[in-house]
């Protein structure tokens, strides 16, 4: 009877090891090892980026008597599938909780649902890629369905003039993007307030582009109005492109 109750509660306390399964949990890894061993991959890993991702109970270390963190390479799988996460789809962390804690309960990867593609703006070579964009304009619901963000989420960076809905409600079809982006940054702890500049400053690149690009009358010719048009997509690249490469440079700086 003893025995047979004994192992009725020890199968009561088995517990579904953490994601990934089969990968060592012995916590041999200084912070600074595993910054060293993601950073070919992924180039802004830092060691605050670690301690944040702590914070958001995507990865749990452990402690050594002295309080220095230990981590595994279960620990650092579930750091890569965050950033990759991150840097392929813009999911916002509170996505990926709960894409791990699936993973945690036993779900298989393919079990997970898929992430919505978002962006890749830094790509090889310094080209600007972007994903195929929705065709027409996104309604509030499908918006939200997009980026995963919360509807107080998305209020705060319409109050905050990052995007715009028309009279009917509708925003453009690109804003899906900035959303996803911003809220990554909202994350990191950038208030949306803070990031009306870059608004500001997407406006007066376009004002600058026009101007430069070739001018055209109120009764030009739709072919006129063809190549102004394409030379302002082609400016406006061209200078989305040196906007980037100067935030690169200004980046590696501090390292």
């Amino acid at each position: 009877m003893r025995a047979a109750a004994s192992r009725r509660n020890g199968q009561s306390e088995e517990k579904t090891a953490p994601w990934p399964a089969g990968v060592s949990t012995k916590p041999v890894f200084s912070i600074g090892k595993v910054v060293d061993r993601v950073k070919g991959e992924f180039p802004t890993i830092s060691v605050s980026k670690l301690r944040f991702l702590e914070d958001q109970g995507i990865v749990s270390p452990a402690r050594t008597a002295s309080g220095y963190r230990k981590y595994s390479a279960a620990d650092i799988e579930r750091v890569r599938f965050c950033l990759s996460r991150q840097r392929d789809s813009f999911l916002p962390l509170r996505v990926i909780r709960e894409q791990l804690a699936q993973l945690d309960a036993g779900h298989t990867l393919s079990e997970v649902p898929p992430p919505q593609q978002a962006a890749r703006l830094i790509a090889s070579e310094g080209q600007l890629v972007t994903a195929a964009a929705p065709d027409g304009a996104l309604t509030t619901r499908e918006l939200l369905d997009l980026t995963g963000v919360s509807t107080a989420e998305l209020d705060s960076f319409v109050q905050a003039g990052l995007v715009s809905p028309d009279l009917a409600g509708r925003f453009p079809p690109r804003s899906h993007q900035i959303v996803k982006l911003a809220s990554l940054l909202v994350e990191q702890g950038i208030p949306p307030r803070q990031l009306r500049f870059l608004k500001t400053a997407a406006l007066r690149l376009l004002d600058l582009v026009e101007r430069a690009a070739t001018p055209v009358g109120y009764r030009a010719s739709s072919v006129a109005k063809a190549r102004h048009l394409s030379e302002t997509q082609e400016l406006s690249e061209a200078a989305a492109q040196m906007f980037l490469q100067m935030v690169r440079v200004s980046a590696e700086r501090l390292n």
